[in-house]
């Protein structure tokens, strides 16, 4: 099994990074395919992610810290490939960072869980755009991806 960690810094409040992952007004915005969240930010809450009307991901809330962690089971279903995948697990960290730097958030995704191979790499270099999206999008206001 793999473990992936994507971190980033962004240009913008733990609240708007946090609001950015959760509400699926803004998810569009910076998800591959403008993929729209579904949260109820309850651990045991079921949750999914869409695209025209169509379950993408599905998972369980299983931690909430608002605001600075979210941990959810995680089942892709945008394609027969990845639909075989076991059950893993994604936990998003939102700190300040260990320096000062005013403005600044430190984002950290792992993902645990997923067997080793192709459809793992192709899902991390997803997860290395998805973050790029949206620090592109809180720091400029602007769509990387032209969907929203």
């Amino acid at each position: 099994m793999t473990t992936q960690k994507i971190q980033i810094a962004v240009k913008a409040t733990p609240e708007q990074v946090w609001d950015a992952l959760t509400n699926g007004k803004i998810t569009p915005g910076y998800y591959i395919g403008g993929f729209e969240a579904d949260f109820d930010l309850q651990p045991g809450k079921p949750y999914r992610y869409t695209v025209g009307g169509h379950e993408t991901i599905t998972g369980t809330v299983t931690e909430v810290e608002p605001g600075r962690r979210l941990v959810t089971t995680f089942q892709p279903h945008w394609d027969e490939s990845v639909a075989q995948l076991p059950e893993s697990t994604v936990t998003y960290t939102i700190v300040d960072p260990p320096m000062q730097f005013p403005g600044i958030t430190y984002l950290t995704l792992v993902h645990e869980g997923l067997p080793e191979g192709p459809l793992a790499h192709n899902i991390e270099m997803g997860w290395v755009m998805i973050l790029s999206a949206l620090k592109t999008l809180l720091e400029t206001d602007v769509p990387m991806l032209g969907s929203s």
